[in-house]
């Protein structure tokens, strides 16, 4: 007998969100591991839009952050040490290599408020939500009762 499950469009929507940031990211360091991605959280704070990235070992220099199309691109290049030749390697576990994300942004973001810091290996890109995006509240006012 087959058991019913009810749907939940809400956990399919999440999933899938899930699934884009786990799948969308390459950085091989040989072509076994070509499921690998650094580490990425969204939340918002204080108004803002805030993308964080796990990228030790990376030179701030090998960063570029673009908004073009009303998209925010992020590329990073990790570099394997060059002072270290391939068959001097006893083991290696770091993957090397680039990697770029492309997200949308929310519609009236303003492009050249958008601020980006890099702090401990960890990369934090801050977009400033448009108004029209914040939540608003509503006051409910009480109408006085009318003799009728």
């Amino acid at each position: 007998m087959l058991t019913l499950v009810r749907r939940n469009p809400i956990n399919e929507v999440l999933e899938e969100f899930d699934n884009m940031f786990r799948h969308s990211w390459t950085w091989p360091a040989s072509p076994a591991r070509l499921d690998f991605g650094p580490a990425v959280e969204s939340y918002t704070k204080e108004n803002q839009l805030v993308y964080r990235f796990a990228i030790p070992g990376v030179d701030p220099k090998d960063i570029d952050i673009t908004t073009v199309n009303n998209h925010l691109t992020v590329k990073v290049e990790r570099k394997a040490p060059a002072d270290v030749k391939e068959g001097d390697w006893h083991l290696q576990s770091f993957s090397y290599g680039k990697f770029e994300q492309a997200v949308a942004l929310p519609r009236g973001t303003d492009s050249e408020a958008v601020s980006a810091s890099f702090k401990n290996g960890v990369l934090e890109v801050a977009i400033p939500l448009p108004k029209a995006t914040l939540p608003k509240k509503i006051e409910v006012k009480e109408l006085a009762e009318t003799n009728r």
